[in-house]
């Protein structure tokens, strides 16, 4: 498992290295810049990246530590300024067969409350903006940022 465990962190290691590659060049840029928005926003795109390869990194390392405690019989290991330890997973219910629990303990189950459909609401409200108990409100600005066909 010590050779599983070095690839899954080498492996992630040459991904984000080279985001991270892909990002010193254009903090360069940024500061050197006249025009600071198209840096800022190839910036923010390869931050993306960078945070979605970091997580998988991570979920990747997180699981194949604790499969490593658990091979090597390790609840807890001392790990410099951190400690990590083995817990048991959550205990949850998980229906397998609703018709057969309903008929079981119907009790279990609760009737939903009525629930405005948000979509329609939006879409009568352009229609009839004075309809009373609601209104259409607009969001802060925000933007959208695409990558170019190449």
């Amino acid at each position: 498992m010590m050779a599983n465990l070095i690839s899954i962190i080498n492996d992630n290691h040459g991904t984000l290295k080279r985001a991270i590659d892909d990002y010193i060049p254009l903090l360069t840029q940024a500061r050197q810049a006249n025009d600071i928005l198209p840096a800022a926003v190839q910036l923010h795109e390869v931050l993306g990246q960078i945070e979605a390869i970091a997580k998988a990194a991570r979920t990747d390392i997180k699981a194949a530590i604790v499969s490593r405690m658990l091979e090597d019989g390790e609840f807890q290991v001392d790990a410099g300024p951190y400690t990590a330890s083995i817990r048991k997973g959550a205990t949850r219910a998980v229906v397998m067969d609703e018709k057969a629990l309903r008929e079981t303990a119907p009790e279990l189950f609760k009737p939903q409350p009525d629930k405005v459909d948000t979509r329609l609401l939006g879409q009568a409200l352009k229609v009839r903006p004075e309809l009373a108990g609601a209104q259409l409100v607009e969001g802060e600005p925000t933007i959208t940022i695409k990558g170019k066909t190449k």
